[in-house]
């Protein structure tokens, strides 16, 4: 008998905790404010899953049922198709993206225009209108526009624009942080564009320069090589490539993830250069 009553209480209980799960965790219908809160969650949880994925891209589907206006969910469904070079549909969802909240996705679109897809124009454009949302000059992915705006006018071969908007990005850093925080390879780029312009002495400065704080990145020395060459000192040269080589096969090259960079360098451009040295 105190067996039974037991069993009975225990049932009792668990069919209790059933209906209360059922309440609590399986409920089948959302009012428009709950789905609006619960769209940026199931969003959130798409670190558990690899991006573009099959159960991460069911997840953001689900996200979208709930909140189709979310701009957030649209750039994360373009972010996976933009790893995958599915370009129409990177322009539709980041467009979307954009559109919704441009002082937060235009830059980033920009920034995939110009890395990615070396658009400048529409990179510009895209800079230009996150910077007119924000009131101010903005950085997207850890880039100033201005930054990214003068490696834009490199591409479009416009060197001179290209140094103005170099310079306003370092001088600004200059001035509230100091050099050492300026990006590198932002003077890289101003080295470059002064090289275009045939402002040799100008150029080489600027390669030193980057030099003081990357002290073994095997572009400056490559350049450098090349400046010497124009100038006929074919010993000093050789020198730069015996070191531009030696700190490329070490890995101390500009280079991205995914991409190519503007005037990316390789193990070949450095030897071949010598072997044209030595033949003369």
């Amino acid at each position: 008998m105190v067996k039974s009553s037991i069993y009975f209480l225990s049932l009792v209980l668990l069919s209790g905790l059933i209906s209360c799960s059922e309440r609590e965790w399986y409920k089948r219908t959302f009012t428009a404010e709950e789905m609006k809160q619960l769209s940026p969650q199931l969003r959130g949880g798409r670190v558990y899953y690899y991006q573009g994925s099959v159960p991460e891209q069911f997840q953001l589907k689900e996200a979208f049922k709930m909140d189709s206006t979310d701009a957030d969910l649209w750039r994360e469904f373009g972010t996976a198709r933009v790893k995958r070079g599915i370009l129409d549909e990177m322009y539709h969802y980041y467009g979307e993206a954009v559109k919704r909240k441009p002082e937060v996705w235009a830059g980033f679109r920009g920034y995939l225009y110009l890395y990615f897809y070396r658009d400048y124009e529409r990179a510009v454009a895209d800079f230009n209108l996150g910077d007119e949302a924000n009131g101010q000059v903005d950085y997207s992915q850890g880039q100033s526009h201005d930054y990214m705006r003068g490696i834009c006018y490199y591409g479009l071969k416009d060197y001179t624009t290209a140094i103005d908007f170099l310079d306003r990005y370092i001088n600004k850093v200059m001035e509230e942080e100091g050099e050492s925080w300026v990006d590198v390879y932002a003077i890289l780029y101003k080295g470059l564009s002064l090289m275009q312009l045939n402002r040799l002495d100008d150029a080489m400065t600027e390669f030193d320069r980057v030099l003081k704080y990357y002290t073994n990145l095997s572009d400056c020395f490559y350049h450098k090589a090349r400046i010497y060459i124009s100038r006929g000192q074919f010993d000093l040269a050789l020198k730069e490539l015996d070191q531009a080589e030696e700190y490329f096969k070490t890995g101390y090259f500009h280079q991205r993830p995914y991409v190519e960079v503007l005037e990316q360098i390789y193990l070949q451009d450095i030897q071949e250069l010598g072997k044209e040295i030595s033949m003369i």
